[in-house]
């Protein structure tokens, strides 16, 4: 299977039951292409050059803008007939990293809504009373027409993508796109999915509720689900406290929406774990590369680095030509030389399933172990665990000092043998 191919729809209903809170300022947009009803924590929108505004619920959405939810907002279109909501799965309740949601509003007047998903989970909900409603749908820059059957009809869409493993395309933007795996899932009543050569009916279990796209067969797979997957219950009330206090977090970020990145920077350092990651997810949403490199560099706190590097996968995996912008930003911002730089990009992608089965990869990951950049040697770090599950138990810290990390690289040669593969994993001791 192809890497990054979602195999069923169980990470696709985790929006459904979030609950949706109300803050009070208005803004007012001059071409309104949707309103906004209500924010779970921050909605942002770019303001002056390297500065956001903040929008809250009573909004009028100007055509065209970019809108980045941190974590969830809900839209009506202007007509009223569709109900949009906005989230990301900053708690990775689901099976796939959907880590950040970014949408815009465009006037149509031959449809309901008009809208682009730039990234994240997005619920379409028919709110007519009766007939049909038709919402106009990009995903990545693909059009899609939506047709909500019957009132009270919802249909989930939700955007992952992640770069195939192996180096980066570096000479053009067009070379180095990532593959884009999208999936619509009805979870109430019918939705008929169109593209100008074929359309797909989706119905809500028991029935043909998943339709999976991607970027590369550009092709639909349909699939039968009996019932709604188990991600589409009311979250525990673990999970409500815990998106309830990213959501405040959020909340206190924008203050001053103008100054979010030195919020966010704060808050990487926090005393809250679940803070400190909901930031890091942040800083990439909002394209801040050098406060995202800063927490590869941090010395503190391993869960945010770790965070950090899934957040950059994310990042690279969002449209063409981020790999390009990632490099340019290594070499000129950060001082990494050309090759760095291009290795730095190469493991964020991951590696090739023919390299997983070579010794000499296993030789170069370990040595990386002590690269003169931490953040080279969190990487390194980050691969292993993952290819040698068995390496969890060893004290290696990328940011300790370096006769500590010999001592920790000598345990993985012990594990990982010069010229061997890593001891085959035990079962379910594979990180998520």
């Amino acid at each position: 299977m192809r890497p990054g191919t979602p195999t069923s729809g169980a990470g696709l209903l985790l929006a459904f039951w979030f609950s949706w809170g109300l803050s009070g300022q208005v803004a007012q947009a001059q071409t309104p292409a949707a309103r906004c009803t209500a924010v779970t924590g921050a909605l942002m929108t770019p303001a002056a050059k390297n500065s956001w505004a903040r929008l809250d619920a009573k909004s009028d959405i100007a055509a065209d803008a970019l809108l980045i939810a941190f974590f969830g907002a809900e839209f009506h279109s202007p007509n009223g007939a569709v109900n949009a909501r906005l989230v990301a799965d900053v708690g990775q309740r689901g099976p796939f990293p959907v880590l950040e949601a970014a949408i815009r509003f465009h006037v149509n007047p031959k449809v309901d809504l008009d809208v682009t998903l730039e990234r994240g989970i997005l619920i379409l909900t028919n709110t007519k009373k009766t007939g049909s409603a038709h919402v106009r749908v990009y995903l990545r820059e693909e059009p899609f027409e939506v047709t909500l059957n019957e009132p009270n009809a919802s249909l989930v869409i939700e955007v992952y993508g992640r770069h195939v493993p192996g180096p980066p395309h570096l000479s053009d933007p067009k070379l180095d796109d990532p593959v884009a795996n999208i999936a619509f899932f009805a979870v109430e009543g019918e939705a008929v999915v169109a593209k100008p050569t074929s359309s797909i009916r989706l119905h809500a279990p028991p029935g043909q509720a998943l339709l999976l796209w991607d970027n590369v067969t550009r092709m639909g797979h349909p699939v039968r689900f009996e019932k709604l997957p188990e991600s589409a219950k009311p979250m525990s009330v673990e999970e409500r406290k815990q998106f309830e206090a990213i959501s405040g977090f959020a909340k206190s970020w924008a203050v001053k929406p103008s100054d979010i990145g030195t919020a966010l920077e704060r808050a990487v350092f926090s005393k809250e774990a679940a803070e400190r990651k909901a930031a890091v997810v942040a800083l990439g949403a909002l394209d801040d590369l050098s406060r995202l490199m800063r927490v590869l560099n941090n010395k503190d706190h391993a869960d945010t680095r770790d965070m950090a590097i899934l957040v950059l996968r994310h990042w690279l995996g969002r449209e063409p030509g981020q790999s390009i912008r990632l490099y340019e930003h290594l070499t000129k911002i950060e001082t990494y030389t050309p090759i760095q730089a291009k290795n730095f990009i190469y493991l964020c992608n991951g590696l090739e399933a023919e390299k997983r089965r070579q010794p000499a990869t296993y030789d170069l990951l370990i040595r990386a172990l002590d690269h003169g950049k931490m953040p080279m040697r969190e990487l390194a770090r980050w691969h292993l665990v993952r290819l040698a599950p068995d390496g969890k138990s060893i004290a290696y810290d990328a940011a300790h000092a370096a006769e500590q990390r010999r001592e920790a690289i000598l345990a993985w040669r012990r594990l990982i043998p010069d010229g061997e593969l890593p001891p085959a994993p035990k079962q379910g001791s594979s990180p998520k």
